[in-house]
């Protein structure tokens, strides 16, 4: 009985943490400025023998509605403290606090219910379906959703990006720009609190990159939507308030950019 009582505990806690994640929370870090709290983090990949250290003591703190912009050359683990900051992946040691809850040590499908609930991911291939409908693009995520309103939430999503009125057209009959415009739309629609956005200008023209960095720009001012952009081309990075410069899987520097 005690066995049985000691996993019923554990499996309330599990649930609990969740719930935390995904609603309101007593927890007094959840009213704390910082939505994300990292500290001290670690990634270490393991080939056989050999080890290779990712990021190397990462300690990163964003307010609610920040924009920050993530720098870096090829191999200093931005891509990874990407994949980290949006519960893709966990640390290997540290700890990261994302609205309140620690979740460093949650499981795999804790992890997908606050991806689900909390972050909206762009990408810079877009990764839409092709042959599919815009429309259909911005709903799959709601694929498993019970809601009755999912063509009217995804509208509504496509009206945010200025794309309603091409919301019949498949994707290889839309330019990149407005591609990108549905890959927006689609991290919209179960309204996230924070956006994660991978080279989002990088297949895009220098007018294009614009226009999708003014979309950027709006959800973050006129919505408070916390923004975490990757990216490696500054003109880009300076649409954020800070600039933070990954080498070598640590902190090389921060820049606060004035208004």
């Amino acid at each position: 009985m005690a066995a049985a009582s000691a996993e019923e505990a554990e499996g309330a806690a599990s649930v609990r943490a969740v719930d935390e994640a995904v609603g309101e929370t007593s927890d007094l870090k959840a009213i704390a400025t910082a939505v994300i709290e990292v500290d001290d983090v670690t990634k270490v990949y393991r080939m056989g023998s050999v080890e290779v250290s990712a990021l190397r003591g990462v300690t990163l703190s964003v307010d609610r509605g920040e924009m920050v912009a993530i720098m870096g050359p090829s191999g200093s683990g931005k891509s990874t403290l990407m994949n980290i900051l949006g519960c893709l992946d966990r640390p290997t040691n540290g700890v990261y606090w994302l609205d309140g809850v620690e979740v460093s040590k949650l499981g795999d499908d804790q992890l997908a219910e606050i991806r689900n609930k909390k972050i909206g991911f762009v990408f810079q291939s877009f990764n839409l379906l092709p042959r599919t409908t815009a429309l259909a693009n911005v709903e799959l995520p709601l694929l498993y959703s019970n809601g009755k309103d999912k063509r009217k939430r995804s509208l509504e999503a496509l009206a945010r990006v200025g794309l309603a009125q091409r919301s019949r057209h498949h994707t290889n009959e839309l330019s990149g720009g407005e591609q990108q415009r549905v890959a927006i739309a689609r991290s919209l629609i179960n309204n996230p609190s924070i956006i994660i956005a991978d080279e989002p200008t990088g297949n895009l023209d220098s007018r294009t990159s614009e226009e999708i960095m003014a979309i950027f720009d709006e959800l973050n001012r006129e919505e408070s939507i916390t923004i975490i952009l990757v990216t490696h081309e500054n003109d880009i990075a300076r649409h954020a308030g800070r600039i933070v410069h990954l080498r070598d899987g640590v902190i090389e520097s921060e820049e606060v950019l004035t208004p």
